[in-house]
């Protein structure tokens, strides 16, 4: 059996489910929007 899974930006496992780390950094480095259509994708990413 698998010991943990990543499922729509979530990591689960047998002790619960976290935040996946890779979507974490992502938004970490994101450059601050500075155009309607940045702020769109961010709120994707984000949302």
């Amino acid at each position: 059996w698998m010991k943990e899974i990543s499922f729509l930006g979530h990591v689960i496992s047998g002790e619960g489910i976290d935040v996946d780390p890779a979507k974490v950094e992502a938004v970490l480095q994101w450059s601050t929007p500075e155009y309607v259509t940045e702020i769109r994708s961010f709120l994707g990413l984000a949302g």
